[in-house]
């Protein structure tokens, strides 16, 4: 089972959002005094092109979007509900925008197309939306839907705030706030070029005795750790397949920075517990970072405004990291 299945409860099937109530819904109008492009926009998916005619205004976001629109004081006036996050509270997203009075939706299993529709949006953003080759036929009914290019989960987060900036017609403002992303990450690198080269491992404790371990060094989950300079660990690339790892192989975790995500406070506990996993080296070095589910969700799914606060949550144990001769 993929990571992403693993956690698709807490990221919403790859999506985000918090459990803000459903109140009344916020317009999606981009500030006075930033310039719109041009329209109609036409946007190459997956599943054929989609115009959008005119600037949207009434924005529904439902696989992390809002992360994107917030760069561009862009409110949507609804985003996917995070169940790992019943207060609503994203702290990235803390005075730069607020979803309180946006519809938090339920992307976890079956779309409620008619709570949708009802929304009357005039764009639905599906950038990285797992279940959209169920829905896109009848979302586009609804809307114009922006989907990804290839797969759901293979495009970097650069891509999916360039389709978003240009689907708004805002693509120049975008590039900026992608280049202060971008910036951040630089200068942890810079702070610590201990990096380069280190191993890492990413894993998510999802049930009792089950483990799903990221094995692609291509996918979206683990693209900060590309960007810092550093490689999937030589244990996870020999022993993981499908990125299903047995409990007898917890040892292959072993790397210069381990990360792992935990369902519920219980399975950490347990985990914990563990005498495979407390004796793997990097956990006995204090090398290993566990998070809960919520933060987990986060790091699965890199956006342009999560990264900044991921690295503030990652930097003491990378920098422990960086120090590894």
């Amino acid at each position: 089972m993929a990571v992403i299945l693993a956690v698709t409860a807490l990221a919403a099937a790859a999506g985000c959002g918090g459990s803000g109530s459903g109140g009344d819904s916020g317009s999606g109008t981009a500030p006075a005094s930033a310039a719109a492009g041009s329209f109609p926009v036409s946007l190459k998916n997956k599943f054929g092109t989609t115009v959008v005619p005119a600037q949207p205004k009434r924005i529904i976001a439902l696989s992390y979007e809002e992360d994107t629109l917030a760069t561009l004081g862009i409110t949507p006036i609804a985003y996917a509900k995070n169940e790992y996050k019943p207060d609503g509270v994203f702290p990235w997203l803390s005075g730069k925008i607020d979803l309180s009075k946006s519809t938090a939706l339920d992307t976890g299993g079956d779309l409620n197309l008619e709570q949708i529709a009802t929304l009357h949006p005039d764009l639905i953003l599906a950038t990285n939306f797992y279940g959209l080759a169920d829905y896109y036929d009848r979302l586009s009914k609804i809307a114009p839907t922006v989907g990804y290019t290839d797969d759901a989960g293979l495009a970097t987060w650069q891509e999916n705030s360039t389709i978003i900036g240009k689907a708004v017609g805002r693509d120049a403002d975008e590039q900026k706030a992608i280049a202060a992303t971008e910036k951040a990450i630089q200068d942890v690198r810079t702070d610590l070029p201990g990096l380069a080269g280190k191993t890492f491992s990413y894993s998510f404790y999802y049930e009792s005795g089950g483990l799903a371990v990221i094995d692609d060094p291509k996918t979206v989950s683990v693209q900060l750790y590309s960007e810092l300079g550093m490689k999937l660990a030589p244990g996870v690339t020999a022993n993981v397949v499908d990125r299903e790892l047995s409990m007898e192989k917890l040892g292959a975790l072993d790397a210069d920075f381990l990360l792992i995500g935990y369902a519920t406070p219980d399975l950490k506990t347990e985990m914990d517990a563990n005498k495979l996993f407390t004796d793997i080296p990097a956990v006995k070095a204090g090398r290993v970072l566990e998070v809960d589910a919520f933060t987990a969700g986060a790091v699965n799914n890199p956006t342009i405004l999560n990264i900044p606060w991921q690295l503030e949550q990652l930097k003491p144990v990378l920098a422990k990291a960086a120090a590894t001769t």
